[in-house]
């Protein structure tokens, strides 16, 4: 127990102390899942149109020109011959955001820079379960909650006079410009800070407004230039539309649905910030009903009560409220709730017989909630991601050959057509013929890689014919062009030209031609030698070039070939391994 005989200093270390291992041991834990953590399908679509952009493809297949695609994401991308470097790059940006996001939601929280109490609210909002979940994703709603925040920040918590509304008016613009959907959150905050300016401003309104105008000017040119230097404004023009509909969760409609699904998740990831923000709501409306609904301007909680109504409107409204939405809504019930429990501090934190009530009802009501919902995480790793993004860029020539798996995993690689991704809102249209087919796609423009998901699950039964008769499988998430012959060969058809290599089944490390042993561990590898005449010629037993058409294999009777892609510099693929592709990308975990 702490003493408060104890000196001030001494007192203050023995919390703060605590209170800096465990921020260090959040940083650290966020960098490892940001690092590992498995990738999410819109990220994977987020740095595929930042490629598209980068390599002025906008003509050639859809995009997004949304400013954070053509900013940082598509400088990522530019040069980049991984996959993988992508990715891992990304993340970093985006955990940089993250941890941005908490400081900005700790410091209007405790309304002080630095401070003891910024410190644990900087450590309680990050131990908020869904911000861990997407706050570190590569994802717009991750920018736009920086453009709030930092809008609340300089106006509500560190005014700065005209130059606080200058800010203001920049952000603003930038973060329409970042996401169309945001225009749910920044203008009705914008119009809020303009007609009722908080009383620390001393500036006349129309000056304040007039400040508001012109830093939105200044962005808007500064945007303007940046497009215009990289030709991206023709290009965000021809796309707006498409760009409205991607930011407000992508294409051709589709049944909307109730935002239970997401809130739901609060009820056990973070139970103590749904009990004190309704508390504090309940105490906000209380104190407006004695006042007789009297403005109550920005004293007190209510600017707080209707920051966080609005953004919870604004996911009851959404027709797609996925649970991603959650990033605008927990940090601003974070903010009301702690200036609640703030002003609550002396009277309840004072009593000293009652803080190991409260420290208990903090570790299982909020630190044990967070642990559980986060250790999740550690399960789901993008480690087979990663591995499949790799062998497919070795299977391929970035300039002959493609990739296809309708999310954009690959981006080093083209895809297929301009209608390259699969989203939920769209499928329909693949379905009832609205957009070309996907085997129509295929067909056109053949991959060399094909890699299924739960979305491709989605597609025609006709789409999945086409794929099983012309791709064979080296795990159940990995297809390649290629087919399985009959006993003693047979007449095949190859629609992209290239290397591939002619094999025994048993030898041609496909799927389920080989056994796994103990611990996962597979038998030795088959060489796969063949005898036998492929168009007239013996069989080498090396990659052999094949062109577009037909083609005939004889070997012996008691003998099935298999012809398998290598690409351009392979001779044998090997064994990948087993693979789920239902597993391959999990949302909503």
């Amino acid at each position: 127990m702490i003493s408060s005989t104890q000196p001030p200093l001494l007192r203050r270390l023995i919390w703060i102390i605590p209170t800096l291992a465990a921020l260090v041991s959040l940083v650290w834990l966020s960098s490892h899942l940001a690092a590992l953590r498995i990738f999410q399908v819109d990220e994977c679509q987020n740095l595929y149109m930042a490629r598209i952009l980068a390599r002025g493809l906008a003509s050639e297949f859809f995009t997004n020109a949304s400013l954070f695609l053509l900013g940082p994401l598509s400088w990522i991308t530019s040069g980049a011959t991984s996959s993988v470097q992508c990715f891992e790059t990304a993340r970093l940006l985006f955990l940089g955001v993250f941890w941005l996001n908490l400081a900005l939601i700790a410091v209007i929280a405790s309304g002080k820079l630095y401070s003891p109490r910024t410190l644990f609210a900087l450590v309680a909002a990050a131990t908020l379960a869904p911000l861990w979940d997407y706050g570190f994703e590569i994802r717009h709603d991750n920018l736009v909650l920086t453009g709030v925040l930092l809008t609340w920040w300089t106006v509500r918590t560190r005014p700065m006079g005209a130059a606080s509304y200058c800010l203001a008016g920049a952000v603003a613009v930038a973060t329409l410009f970042v996401a169309v959907k945001a225009v749910v959150y920044v203008v009705p905050l914008s119009f809020a800070v303009l007609a009722f300016p908080p009383p620390a401003f001393k500036l006349p309104r129309w000056r304040l407004a007039l400040s508001w105008a012109a830093g939105a000017a200044l962005a808007t040119a500064a945007i303007r230039i940046g497009y215009g230097n990289g030709g991206g404004w023709e290009i965000y023009l021809s796309v707006f539309h498409g760009v409205a509909r991607y930011s407000t969760g992508g294409g051709g409609g589709g049944p909307g649905f109730a935002p239970w699904l997401a809130l739901s998740r609060l009820l056990t990831q973070t139970p103590l910030l749904l009990a004190l923000v309704t508390a504090a709501g309940a105490a906000t409306v209380g104190h407006a009903l004695h006042r007789g609904f009297r403005a109550p301007g920005w004293n007190g909680l209510f600017p707080e009560f209707l920051l966080f109504a609005g953004c919870l409107a604004a996911l009851a409204i959404n027709p797609t409220p996925y649970p991603y939405n959650l990033v605008h809504v927990v940090p601003y019930a974070f903010i009301l709730s702690f200036r609640y429990v703030d002003s609550l501090g002396a009277e309840i934190w004072g009593r000293a017989q009652l803080r190991p009530v409260l420290i208990g009802v903090l570790v299982f009501a909020h630190l044990t909630p967070f642990a559980v919902a986060t250790q999740r995480h550690l399960s789901r790793l993008n480690w087979r991601q990663e591995r499949l993004m790799s062998l497919a860029e070795d299977l391929t020539d970035p300039a002959n050959d493609r990739v296809y798996d309708g999310i954009g995993m690959v981006p080093t690689r083209l895809s297929i057509h301009s209608n390259w991704y699969l989203h939920g809102l769209n499928i329909q249209s693949f379905l009832d013929g609205s957009v070309c087919r996907v085997s129509e796609m295929l067909s056109a423009r053949p991959p060399s890689v094909f890699i299924p998901s739960y979305r491709t699950d989605w597609l025609a039964e006709s789409d999945h014919d086409f794929v099983t008769n012309h791709y064979v499988p080296l795990a159940d998430d990995f297809w390649v062009l290629g087919k399985v012959l009959g006993q003693g060969g047979g007449t095949f058809e190859i629609t992209h030209g290239g290397r591939y290599r002619i094999s025994t089944l048993k030898g041609s490390d496909l799927n389920n031609t080989y056994e796994l042993g103990v611990k996962g561990a597979v038998t030795p590898e088959d060489p796969g030698t063949l005898s036998g005449v492929l168009d007239g010629q013996p069989i080498c037993n090396l990659p052999v070039e094949l062109t577009v058409g037909t083609h005939r294999l004889e070997c012996s009777t008691n003998c099935q070939p298999a012809v398998v892609w290598v690409g351009p510099h392979l001779d044998r693929i090997h064994r990948i391994g087993p693979g789920d592709h239902r597993a391959l990308f999990v949302n909503w975990y």
